[in-house]
């Protein structure tokens, strides 16, 4: 099998070269790593006498409050609910639920006081290690927590610039860096007030002697200043680079040391459990430094501080590294009764993003003349060329037995990719237990939508394409008609599809409630006030709907739905416990309901700390350990 991919500039699924900055060959990145793994087990070795009474047996009941165990995918609310070690035991009324621990051990009784109690979270789609080392950049991106940032231009990325710049003697000089570099990370042109590149000329007026390289939101694009390229000996037009060009850039900006991955990473997962996340799936593991990536993976999943579980999904878009996973590996099945890492599918890419304007379409872009890329048509971008040859490697994927996850964006990429799915599928008869998916699943019209249901390829929404991005995309990028067509959710549930929606971290913020929210209101954030903020009323969910999107079949289409997605007797009691119910009506901010505590298999790994209660012996302390 042959194929050409090509790089696109702006999915942030792809290759991630900034993994690559570790090491420029493998014997390098292969050192790194193991120095990663050395401080862990340092740090493992100092802690394991203060958490060992964590791995005491334990039994809790849950009362006195809304108890929604979802399972078989509906809120199913009870009384009460009961853990014992790292299962849930049984759930019913508080007598029911008392009569089942009558010959066990003795439980501590939890009242809620009113609180709502949910299985914990399942964030399906997001890039954990990128999401860790871009932490250590200054953090250009167009979020305040959950929403929009006001103002969000260029004069405020100068500010933040400016800032770091004073700062930089005291924090650049980090093992192997020859000279301090100014790093940011996370703009995003399109979600400005005006829609600005930060180029040469920008970021020359920033510093001229300052090397200063930037990373967009998609972690395909860069931006350097004059100093930058001559380092890196590298010449662009106006300093914004795609991937070959920041391939250059990369061995010369400063490796993070183990410690400070560390301790970003730590943040990262710290953050996942503060918003009631238990599992995590990584779909595009391996990308730049292949199985590096997935042993550091697994030995970080398995450490004692890191309080979520992962799955993952390889990617596979070269063929050298295709044929390196098939020899290497098989789908995780049910591998116990805990699995905090599992491999569980394949991933292939088949565009770019409609935002970076890559995702590849059949007209052009409406604003492609005003915002040109360079190398990149006005359609967009197809990874395989022709494109009979993305069949040809789909075809290959699913004959040995893999589940796929294909990323696909612009409305004619979805078209190749369901053709594709189509042909690939057709001889086999074990595609229900496969699960294939559709990740972004963008731009749907009713004729995709209905070969999905026939070919039962589930679709996971990045919703924030229409809270974030939504207004943009029906203004300026796609048009309103085009933009009619993006996420629609709620017409893949009532036909037959079981929908999950995720955040694509890095490129928008963790956070299920907000995911939810933006699925049930539709509401271009964007939007000045008085316009019609809502896109495409009729796709809007209904709240169990989005519910479930998050839990129960997020849980199913990460093949995880054998011990977590719902809170029945003998799966694990991954758990989230919030201070207001999501399913109440006249909660209409659903993002901001607080988290209360996030369990994983009967532990308490989080718990708000303005409502934190006393110690327990089953909590893990996961806080500050680098």
């Amino acid at each position: 099998m042959k194929h050409s991919h090509t790089h696109t500039p702006s999915c942030a699924c792809c290759t991630l070269p900034l993994l690559a900055l570790v090491g420029n060959n493998e014997q390098d990145q292969q050192h790194w790593a193991a120095e990663i793994q050395t401080v862990l087990k340092e740090k493992t070795a100092a802690k394991t006498i203060s958490n060992a009474q964590a791995s005491n047996p334990s039994a809790f009941i849950f009362h006195n409050g809304t108890i929604y165990t979802m399972q078989n995918g509906q809120p199913n609310r009870v009384a009460a609910l009961s853990v014992v070690d790292s299962k849930v035991k049984a759930a019913g009324t508080l007598e029911q639920v008392k009569a089942a621990m009558k010959n066990g051990p003795q439980a501590t009784q939890i009242d809620l006081q009113g609180r709502t109690l949910l299985p914990g979270f399942i964030e399906p789609h997001m890039h954990v290690l990128p999401s860790a080392l871009f932490l250590a950049w200054v953090q250009l991106g167009p979020f305040v927590g959950q929403r929009l940032r006001p103002g969000y231009n260029k004069a405020w990325i100068a500010q933040q610039l400016k800032q770091a710049l004073t700062q930089l003697p005291a924090t650049a000089k980090m093992p192997g860096a020859k000279q301090p570099w100014l790093l940011g990370a996370g703009v995003d042109p399109s979600l400005m007030e005006v829609w600005q590149d930060p180029d040469q000329t920008f970021l020359d007026s920033i510093s001229g002697s300052i090397p200063i390289f930037l990373m967009n939101s998609s972690g395909h694009i860069g931006y350097a200043n004059t100093a930058a390229m001559q380092i890196a000996g590298v010449h662009t037009d106006k300093g914004i680079l795609t991937e070959e060009q920041i391939s250059k850039i990369l061995p010369f900006l400063p490796k993070p040391s183990p410690l400070s991955f560390l301790k970003n990473f730590q943040a990262v997962m710290n953050n996942a459990t503060s918003l009631g996340i238990t599992s995590l799936f990584d779909a595009g593991l391996g990308a730049a430094l292949g199985v590096i990536e997935v042993d550091l993976l697994r030995v970080l999943a398995h450490s004692p501080f890191t309080p979520v579980r992962m799955a993952a999904a390889l990617f596979s878009n070269e063929d050298a590294q295709l044929e390196k996973w098939l020899d290497l590996y098989k789908p995780t099945g049910n591998i116990g009764d805990d699995e905090r890492f599992s491999i569980k599918a394949l991933k292939l890419v088949s565009d770019g993003s409609n935002q970076g304007l890559t995702g590849y379409q059949r007209e052009d872009y409406c604003c492609a003349k005003e915002h040109p890329l360079p190398g990149v048509s006005p359609r967009g971008l197809f990874n395989f060329e022709p494109p009979l040859t993305f069949t040809q490697c789909l075809q290959k994927v699913i004959d040995h037995g893999w589940p796929v996850l294909v990323h696909a964006n612009g409305d004619q990429a979805v078209n190749y990719v369901l053709a594709a799915y189509e042909i690939a599928i057709s001889n086999q008869s074990n595609q229900n237990m496969l699960r294939h998916r559709l990740e972004h699943a963008s731009l749907l019209d009713d004729t995709s939508i209905a070969t999905m249901a026939r070919l039962g390829i589930s679709p996971s929404f990045l919703i924030g394409h229409v809270g974030y991005w939504g207004y943009v995309l029906q203004q300026t990028i796609l048009g309103p008609e085009r933009t009619n067509t993006l996420d629609r959710c709620y017409t893949a549930q009532q036909t037959g599809l079981r929908i999950s929606l995720h955040s694509d971290h890095f490129v928008s913020p963790l956070g299920p409630l907000r995911l939810m929210e933006q699925a049930v209101t539709r509401v271009m954030e964007a939007a000045p006030p008085g316009k019609n903020a809502v896109l495409n009323p009729a796709e809007c969910l209904e709240r169990v709907d989005a519910l479930r999107a998050i839990t129960y079949d997020a849980a199913w289409q990460c093949h995880l739905d054998h011990l977590v997605g719902s809170l029945e007797p003998g799966k694990l009691a991954d758990m989230v416990i919030l201070e207001q119910d999501p399913l109440d009506p006249e909660i209409t901010a659903l993002r901001d309901i607080a988290v209360h505590e996030t369990w994983l298999a009967g532990k308490r790994v989080y718990s708000h700390p303005q409502t934190a209660l006393p110690k327990l012996a089953t909590e893990l302390d996961t806080d500050n350990v680098f």
